[in-house]
């Protein structure tokens, strides 16, 4: 479960800005907070992130996103000599300094403090703090300057521990080594922040996982349902496979090696036969017509291509991360989603969600708790800055649709009174 993340200069984010999902004294919907073990504090399981058009909303996502990236490829894709793939802050003088990252997360009741700082060049720093029974251990810290030196606790015990000091480069991160050279003390924590956080961005509605996943006739028929219960006029789920034959097996198996580890998973269900899903909808009197993925709406797309990641983080725990959750979805299937996370008996896991959205129907004190909601702005330098409804203090039964709308929290386009130019002539 995520506590928190935050980043400093990465892409529009300039200063630190820092998500946090512990819930705050605020009493709203106590059934649907994630009870932390040996801690004196609560977890939220969904934040949703409101902004203008280019505010930074979905760079807030990228920033978990980078972490996991880094995570799972610095070590085995970062080529030597070649930098650190970072994107920093492009306005003034930015992009010469550090970028810095930290996530804090619980997994298997032990919670964990990791984050790390790099230039273009190289690591800068890494660091992991472990509090099993709620003391603090510092099981590895590292710094490249002025010099290289690593400092690892007696608590990280392990004969590989300085040997993977060796084979870390400077433009991977330790962590990244140690887990492709099996450290099982990290396993853990690699494993939370590469397979446990799952990302789903717009206008990526390829439905991979769902397809996947569709391999299972219990995921198949659940899949159904679900695609049924949302009324897209979907009666029957076909999954086509067609051979690829050896040429069509090597270019996916070049494909596959391409892509970081959750994306290569997707592409394993399709490594030996190409799989497509063929939707089947009634047609007038008995007949029935029945129409591949490309055919059907925007809408069906996006809800098909969505249903595999979240039954995956439901039935498994972690995090979902959903860029524009509104895209092309019907705000009743979006509020949906969130009752699913925000329900202890549907989420029984604790699974969590965090999402972006421009949809103000889920703006709604029934739905989302007051310390759920967040906001991003930019400001006059082109800088994204990121806070919480809360810091507004609005009361328990506020209109907080209305109240966003009208601009009282920010977070909203400055539209002038002519907000869209015309041509009106001689």
């Amino acid at each position: 479960m995520i506590i928190r993340f935050s980043a400093e200069n990465f892409l529009s984010i300039a200063e630190k800005q820092e998500l946090t999902l512990v819930a705050s004294s605020l009493k709203d919907l106590p059934e649907s907070l994630i009870k932390l073990e040996q801690s004196n504090y609560d977890l939220l399981p969904v934040a949703a992130i409101y902004g203008a058009n280019a505010s930074g909303k979905t760079n807030v996502v990228k920033m978990l996103h980078y972490i996991s990236h880094a995570v799972e490829s610095s070590h085995r894709a970062w080529e030597p000599g070649k930098g650190t793939h970072r994107s920093p802050f492009m306005f003034g003088d930015w992009p010469s300094k550090p970028s810095s990252f930290e996530v804090e997360f619980a997994r298997g009741g032990v919670r964990y403090r990791y984050g790390f700082s790099l230039d273009s060049e190289k690591i800068l720093e890494e660091w992991l703090y472990a509090y099993p029974n709620g003391k603090q251990q510092r099981w590895f810290t590292r710094s490249e300057v002025p010099e290289r030196t690593f400092s690892f606790s007696r608590e990280l015990p392990s004969e590989k521990t300085r040997t993977i000091e060796g084979l870390t480069r400077p433009n991977s991160l330790y962590l990244s080594a140690a887990a492709q050279n099996n450290h099982e003390s990290l396993m853990p924590v690699y494993d939370f922040l590469v397979e446990d956080l799952r990302f789903s961005f717009a206008r990526e509605h390829l439905g991979r996982k769902t397809l996947e996943m569709c391999a299972d006739d219990r995921h198949k028929g659940l899949f159904l349902q679900y695609l049924k219960a949302a009324d897209l006029g979907v009666q029957g789920l076909r999954i086509e496979k067609t051979d690829l034959g050896e040429v069509g097996k090597k270019v996916f198996s070049a494909l596959k090696d391409a892509l970081p580890k959750q994306d290569q998973e997707s592409f394993e269900a399709v490594m030996s036969t190409y799989s497509r899903p063929r939707f089947q909808h009634h047609g007038q009197g008995e007949s029935s017509v029945e129409l591949n993925f490309h055919d059907e709406s925007d809408g069906t797309r996006a809800y098909f291509s969505l249903l595999g990641p979240v039954v995956e983080t439901l039935e498994s725990g972690g995090v979902l991360c959903v860029d524009e959750l509104n895209s092309s979805l019907h705000p009743l299937l979006a509020l949906e989603l969130v009752r699913v996370f925000n329900d202890r008996e549907r989420n029984p896991l604790n699974a969590q969600m965090i999402f972006n959205t421009h949809d103000t129907n889920l703006l709604d004190s029934s739905l989302l708790r007051r310390d759920q909601i967040w906001f991003t702005e930019k400001d006059s330098g082109g800088a994204t800055h990121l806070y919480p409804l809360s810091d507004f203090k609005p009361r328990k039964n506020e209109n907080l649709e209305r109240g966003y709308l009208q601009g009282r929290y920010g977070a909203i386009p400055f539209l002038g009174n002519d907000p869209l130019p015309h041509d009106k002539g001689e």
